[in-house]
């Protein structure tokens, strides 16, 4: 479990460290983003209010994000769509 201010432990990244757990981020679309998203350091947590993500605005790590989030397999052996990752990213924004 993260901790939050304080020191406090943060029911939002404990719920955020579940959905990304194992593979299980893979096999949803939405998390597959937000996973990726988040290891290329293109958003980040607000120090304010934990249940909030931040867009860093770096052309650069969303590139990336979209790159990784491509190399994805859902446990299907499949991968996500160009189009549907997109559409995914977009809503974000």
């Amino acid at each position: 479990m993260g901790l939050g201010l304080l020191g406090t432990p943060s029911l939002a990244w404990s719920e955020q460290e579940a959905r990304m757990s194992g593979s299980n981020y893979a096999d949803d679309l939405g998390s597959a983003v937000h996973y990726a998203l988040e290891t290329t350091h293109a958003i980040a947590v607000c120090p304010f209010h934990l249940d909030l993500m931040i867009r860093m605005g770096d052309d650069a790590a969303e590139s990336h994000a979209f790159a990784r989030a491509r190399k994805l397999v859902k446990s299907d052996g499949t991968r996500w769509e160009g189009e549907a990752l997109r559409k995914e990213f977009g809503q974000l924004r």
